[in-house]
Formats: structure tokens, C-alpha cells, sequence
């Protein structure tokens, strides 16, 4: 103990001075007050180095943080365009779904009226089924809700039976309002129809006597050929289909998209934007037309091949702006053309259903990105600014006491090796006592805390016996820390095999984990040194099982056998990695081996992950 007094005394002189050393070098300005002027005139450290390494830093940090703004802003932009992309062809997709399936229960509809008996007996010259005609159509508007007219037109254009659909009730349009339609154009393209055909007019608004009907009417006719008994064509069966109900059903498909969808006639006309004012331009009589608004879209589109309804949306870009374009053809009546894929490509009751979102509006939510990342750079860069001068000044002044420091470290190194050496027995005792002694009691503190915890979900909830267990947690790592510069001394002083089964029964109490125990200790004298550190180390290996192993079984084999005690100490639980255990610090593992050590013993230790872990002690008796 004298030896380690004086090597203390000589080493915390050594200390003293290092220490001074290195305060000089934390704090140049402090104490370079204390000295003489001359002597802070030579120290101090130059403006040309600190300048110069304060900038250094400043930019280098400056260019890494705009290099990782622009990368996530990159990434997100992208990210949200392809999101956006998403959006639009899944809009898209509902809509012509939509449509498709509206125009194909209006066909339908059409031809199941055109099959009417009662029909085919009017045209067939029965004019006493008239009646029954028109009190078919009526009851069948009333029903559907969805068709503004039902007509029968002879093969001269002239209306012989017109039902008008208001407000929920059917009107019969008595013989004298009736109108000649054979100057619309929807006549005249239904007189080129084959007796199986469909006409499906341009989607327009209704016409009545020559004026546009207010308020204005959204309608799609479709007519079809109507027979008699014998086969001859007597005139068509049209359906006004109202228009409005579906663009209000397109429109509310889009509800949540970021951007506007639009429906586009073939000619480029408005028939549904997310501005009313812009639709029907070239019937109401203004000049909005999305080909004008948006010409190069609308070139091309025109240029684009004709769209199959089950085809992914065509997606433009153009200036910023994100389009994307389904082409949906309503019908293709017989009309007077050389190519067929002319037809498609121009049909003029064709309809473009469009999802747009405009520059702006694609970037908003990156832009608000960049903006706070913005922000936060520049306040990460006047705190980067500041740290870097405080490293710049003492980095300079650090580095004139280096070779000053190093000469007093070596110094006082050799004489830390020395006082170690000297002291190695007396922390050797001390560490051991409380080690296992208050780190096996605040052990199984955690333990029973931690099983209170998993007996019911109210106790898991508890928020002092989580802070319990948190600071029990706290108490062992400050005891390990402790245990690494003193030693435990062994307290512990009952029999070995009296020792082992109490503590055997206690923790299976304790933990729940049942042990199975072969103590063969026979008659064969055990010391107080081996008795005392065998039950430490069957104490810490049951308590890692507890703590580490998730294991419900535990096998204790103690035995003496031709004068060496056998302990083993086996579960079948999780398993670790040894070497990462040691990397750790802990010292439970350590410890075990220490002790066995110091008797002259073996300790070894098998463990795998999933395979469970075994610990083999042989330990001489003599």
C-alpha cells in the first residue's frame, strides 16, 4: 500500500501539470491572461492560419448541406411527379370506366325499347297501340330518371311520338307540338345506319324549335333503327340522354386529385372544366376552347395514335404543365370516308377525358420542402460558422503545446502502468464484492420489476414502475462503470450446496424458469474461497438465463469428481455471440471467468444463436 501511495503522489504531480497543459489548450484566451505580455505576444496563435481554416470549414460544410438539399429536393420532386402521374392515370381510369358503362346501359336501354312489341305493331300501321307506346316510354323515363326525351321519328324526319321527361314526371307531347327533325344532323346520320346499327350523337346541348334550351340541357342522342313485322325500316327510336348527372359523376371520380380534369370534345371544345364559364364556347357563344388554351397539348394529342379505352392514359408534359389524356369514342355511325382509321382518329362524338395539373401546382409541396430545408440550412451554417471558428482558434493553439503535452503523457503514462500494477490486487477484491454482490441484488430488482410489469397490462402501462425500471437499468450501468476500477469482496459465506438450492428455489419463484438440478457435492470438503465464488457464478450464469437467454428451463449439474469441482449451467434459449459479449464491457461474463481463473480453474463457454448457451467450470480442489 506505501508503494501505491507514493506512485499515486508522483503521478498526480505529473497529473497536475498535464492538466494545465491541456486547460491551456482548451482555453488560450483565459489563461494567456495570466502570463507576461511578451510571452501571450509569442502564443497566441496567427490570423492567417485561423482565417484560413475557419473558411475552409464554412464552405466545405456550406457545399455538403447544398449538396443534400438539392438531393432530397431532386427526390422528392420526382417522387411527388411520379406520384402525380399516379393520380392522373388512376382519375382517369374511374372516369372512362365510368362513362363506358353509362353509354353501354343507354345502348341497352335503346335496344330493349326498339324490341317492343307494342312499338313494332305502331310502326307496323296499329295505330290504336299508340297509346300503349307512349304509356310504355313515359312509365320507362319515369323509371331510368336519366332520359330528357323519348322519340319515334318516321323516315321523313317528322316526331310521331315524343315523351318529354320533367322534373321526375312524364309528359306525352300532344300531335300538334310535334317537330320535323330532318335538317339535324343526327338525323341525317342515323338515315346511313345498317338495320343492326347504333348512332350515338356528339355530345351537345339541346336544341328545341331552333333555340338553345335554358337553362341549358348537357345531351347525348342515340338513335336506332325501328322495324315492322315484316323487316322494313318505318323511322328511328331516339333516347335524349341527360347529360348532366353524368358530368357531375366524372367530376366528383376526381375528388382528392391535385390538379382539374376536363371533358374535351373532338373539336377541342369545353364540355366539363373545373371552370363552368369555359364550357360549351361554340354553342353558348365565347371563345374558351382547351385547343386554344392549351394549343401544344392539343397538337398532341391530335398527333398521338387513336386511344384504346384500356389503355394507360397518355401523359404529356408541356412547360412544367402534367396531361393526361384518355380518348374515349362515343360511337362510329357510317359516314363518307376513305380510311377507317380516319374514322377513329376524327371521329367528331369522340371525347377526351384530360387530367391536368399545372407547373405550379406540381411543385407546390417540393417547394415547401426546399423552403424549410432553406431555413435550415442557413441555421445549421451560423451554428457550423460559429463551431468552426472556436475549432479554428484552438485547433492553432492546441497545436503549439503538443509537443509539450506529449512529453508530460509519456511521463505520466509510465507512471499510470506503475500505479495500476501496484493497486491490481486491492481492485481486484474490491471490484468482485460489489460486482456481485449490489449488482446481483439491483439484478434481481430489475428482474422481479420487470415480471410485475408482465403480470398484468394495467402494471405494463404503470409510470413509476417504468421509471423504476429505467433507473434500476441506470443503477447497474453506473455499478458496472464502478466495478471497473474497484473490486467486490465476497460477503456471501453459507454452505455451497445449502447456498445453491436456496438460490435455486428463489429463483425459480422469482422468474418463473424452472431449473433442473443435479447438486452430487457427496462429502467432500469444499473452502470458503471456491464455495463462496462457485455460488457467484452460479448466481450471475442463472441470472443472464433470466435476463438474456428468453429460455423457460434451466440444467444445474454440480458435482465433485477426483478432487475438482464440476459445475455446468445450461439453457436452450436464444444464445449470443461471445465475442460481442466481451466487446460490450459488461462484466458479468468476465467476472465468471476471472474467478475461476484465480482458483486455477477452467471456464468455458459454448453459445450460438438459437442454440442456447452452456458454461463448463472445472476447479481444483486443492
Amino acid at each position: 500500500m506505501a508503494k501505491v501511495r507514493v506512485l499515486y503522489q508522483e503521478a498526480t504531480i505529473v497529473a497536475a501539470r498535464t492538466k494545465n497543459l491541456h486547460a491551456w489548450k482548451l482555453a488560450p484566451r483565459t489563461l494567456r491572461a495570466t502570463m507576461t505580455s511578451s510571452s501571450s505576444h509569442d502564443e497566441s496563435p496567427s490570423a492567417l492560419p485561423v482565417v484560413r481554416r475557419f473558411l475552409t470549414a464554412t464552405l466545405a460544410a456550406g457545399v455538403v448541406v447544398a449538396i443534400v438539399v438539392t438531393v432530397i429536393y431532386r427526390q422528392d420532386l420526382a417522387s411527388q411527379q411520379q406520384l402525380l402521374e399516379g393520380a392522373a392515370r388512376r382519375v382517369l381510369d374511374l372516369q372512362s370506366e365510368s362513362l363506358l358503362l353509362e353509354l353501354s346501359a343507354v345502348e341497352s336501354d335503346l335496344r330493349f325499347l326498339a324490341g317492343q312489341e307494342t312499338l313494332e305493331r305502331f310502326v307496323s300501321g296499329e295505330s290504336e297501340s299508340q297509346a300503349s307506346v307512349e304509356r310504355e316510354f313515359a312509365n320507362f323515363a319515369v323509371e331510368k330518371g336519366v332520359y330528357d326525351q323519348i322519340r319515334v321519328l318516321d323516315l321523313e324526319g317528322q316526331e310521331v311520338i315524343r315523351v318529354n321527361y320533367r322534373q321526375g314526371e312524364a309528359e306525352v307531347v300532344p300531335r300538334d307540338d310535334l317537330q320535323a327533325k330532318a335538317n339535324r344532323d343526327y338525323f341525317q346520320a342515323a338515315l346511313r345506319l345498317a338495320d343492326e346499327e347504333i348512332y350515338v350523337s356528339p355530345f351537345d346541348l339541346n336544341v328545341e324549335r331552333g333555340k338553345l334550351e335554358r337553362p341549358i340541357k348537357p345531351v347525348i342522342r342515340f338513335l336506332a333503327p325501328v322495324l315492322d313485322r315484316g323487316g322494313a325500316r318505318q323511322g328511328f327510336l331516339v333516347l335524349n340522354f341527360l347529360g348532366a348527372r353524368l358530368l357531375a359523376e366524372l367530376q366528383q371520380l376526381a375528388g382528392g386529385f391535385r390538379g382539374e380534369t376536363m371533358l374535351v370534345s373532338a373539336a377541342g371544345e369545353y364540355l366539363s372544366a373545373a371552370d363552368p364559364t369555359r364550357e360549351w364556347g361554340w354553342l353558348i357563344g365565347h371563345q374558351r376552347r382547351f385547343a386554344s388554351d392549351f394549343p401544344a397539348a392539343w397538337e398532341a394529342s391530335q398527333a398521338a395514335p387513336p386511344g384504346d379505352p384500356a389503355a394507360e392514359p397518355e401523359i404529356l408534359r408541356v412547360a412544367g404543365d402534367l396531361f393526361a389524356m384518355r380518348r374515349v369514342a362515343l360511337g362510329h355511325p357510317v359516314r363518307e370516308t376513305s380510311s377507317p382509321s380516319d374514322n377513329a382518329q376524327h371521329d367528331d362524338n369522340s371525347l377526351l377525358l384530360i387530367a391536368y395539373v399545372s407547373a405550379a401546382d406540381a411543385t407546390a409541396p417540393s417547394g415547401g420542402l426546399l423552403r424549410q430545408l432553406v431555413l435550415l440550412s442557413l441555421c445549421l451554417l451560423v451554428v457550423v460558422a460559429l463551431l468552426a471558428f472556436y475549432w479554428a482558434r484552438t485547433s492553432v493553439a492546441r497545436e503549439r503545446q503538443e509537443r509539450q503535452i506529449a512529453d508530460s503523457e509519456a511521463r505520466l503514462r509510465r507512471l499510470s502502468s506503475q500505479l495500476l500494477a501496484a493497486q491490481e490486487d486491492e481492485r481486484r477484491n474490491l471490484s468482485r464484492d460489489l460486482h456481485d454482490d449490489l449488482g446481483q441484488l439491483a439484478t434481481a430488482i430489475s428482474l422481479d420489476l420487470r415480471s410485475l410489469q408482465k403480470s398484468s397490462a394495467e402494471l405494463a402501462e404503470n409510470e413509476l414502475l417504468q421509471r423504476a425500471l429505467t433507473e434500476t437499468d441506470g443503477l447497474l450501468r453506473s455499478m458496472h462503470e464502478i466495478a471497473r476500477q474497484v473490486r467486490p469482496r465476497v460477503l456471501d459465506d453459507l454452505g455451497l450446496r445449502d447456498a445453491v438450492e436456496s438460490l435455486l428455489d428463489e429463483y425459480e419463484q422469482r422468474t418463473g424458469i424452472r431449473v433442473v438440478a443435479d447438486l452430487q457435492m457427496g462429502e467432500t470438503s469444499i473452502s470458503r474461497v471456491i464455495g463462496e465464488s462457485v455460488f457467484r457464478i452460479v448466481q450471475e450464469a442463472l441470472a443472464n438465463v433470466a435476463k438474456h437467454a428468453q429460455a423457460d428451463e434451466a440444467e444445474v449439474v454440480l458435482a465433485t469428481r477426483e478432487g475438482e469441482l464440476q459445475l455446468r449451467v445450461r439453457d436452450r434459449g436464444r444464445g449470443f455471440d461471445p465475442q460481442s459479449q466481451v466487446a460490450t464491457g459488461r462484466l458479468g461474463i468476465l467476472g465468471m471467468r476471472e474467478r475461476v481463473e484465480l482458483l486455477g480453474g477452467r471456464f468455458t463457454l459454448e453459445s450460438a444463436a438459437a442454440a442456447g448457451t452452456t458454461i463448463d467450470v472445472v476447479i481444483p480442489l486443492n
